[in-house]
C-alpha cells in the first residue's frame, strides 16, 4: 500500500513540474513571435534625453511660447475714427486690465529643480504614482542647466491649490507659479 501511495505522489509532481515547464515554454514563444520587449529589461529613452540642442548648442526655452506676446488689434487713433466714421476706441481703466489679467491667469505648480535629468525623472515618476502627470522643462541659468519639474497648467486658483494641498501632503514641497 505505501508503493501505491509513493507513486501518486511522484505523478502530481511530475504533472505539476510539466505544467511549469509548458507555460515557461509558451511565454518564450509568445515573446518571439510578438518581438515584445522583457520587461525592466529594455530601456526606454527618457523624456529628456529626446531634447535636441539647437543650431547655438544651447537648449531651448520650454516657456517661450507662454511668454511670447500675442499682437492684438491696434487702437484706432482719433483722425482714423474721423475717416472711417467710427467712434475711437476708449482706454480701458487700469484696474479693469488688473481684473481681467487676474481672470485670465493661469498656473502652474513647481515640484523642484534639479541639476541631474535622473533627478527630475525621479521627481516626475513620484508624482506619476499620485496619479498627477508632471512635464520636465531644462532651462539654461548661468551657464548651468536646471530641470523643473512642473504640473499643469491650471485655469483656476483653487484647483491649483487643490493640487498643491494633495501634493504636500505626501511631502513633496511645491511652489505656485502664475503664467500669462
Amino acid at each position: 500500500m505505501s508503493n501505491a501511495h509513493r507513486q501518486r505522489g511522484g505523478t502530481f509532481i511530475g504533472i505539476v513540474i510539466g505544467l511549469v515547464i509548458g507555460l515557461a515554454i509558451a511565454a518564450l514563444v509568445a515573446l518571439y513571435i510578438t518581438k515584445a520587449p522583457v520587461p525592466f529589461v529594455e530601456k526606454v529613452k527618457r523624456p529628456t534625453e529626446n531634447i535636441n540642442p539647437g543650431a547655438d548648442g544651447k537648449l531651448p526655452d520650454p516657456n517661450k511660447p507662454l511668454s511670447a506676446q500675442q499682437p492684438g488689434p491696434a487702437p484706432v487713433t482719433p483722425a482714423e475714427a474721423a475717416k472711417a466714421n467710427v467712434e475711437p476706441a476708449a482706454e480701458p481703466a487700469k484696474a479693469d486690465e488688473t481684473k481681467a489679467a487676474a481672470e485670465s491667469a493661469r498656473y502652474m505648480l513647481q515640484a523642484g529643480a534639479f541639476r541631474q535629468p535622473e533627478d527630475a525623472d525621479s521627481m516626475r515618476a513620484r508624482l506619476a504614482l499620485l496619479g498627477l502627470d508632471a512635464t520636465i522643462y531644462p532651462v539654461e541659468t548661468g551657464g548651468n542647466t536646471f530641470y523643473r519639474v512642473r504640473l499643469g497648467p491650471y485655469g483656476q486658483k483653487a484647483e491649483v491649490e487643490r493640487v498643491q494641498k494633495q501634493v504636500n501632503d505626501d511631502g513633496i514641497p511645491t511652489q505656485i507659479i502664475p503664467i500669462k
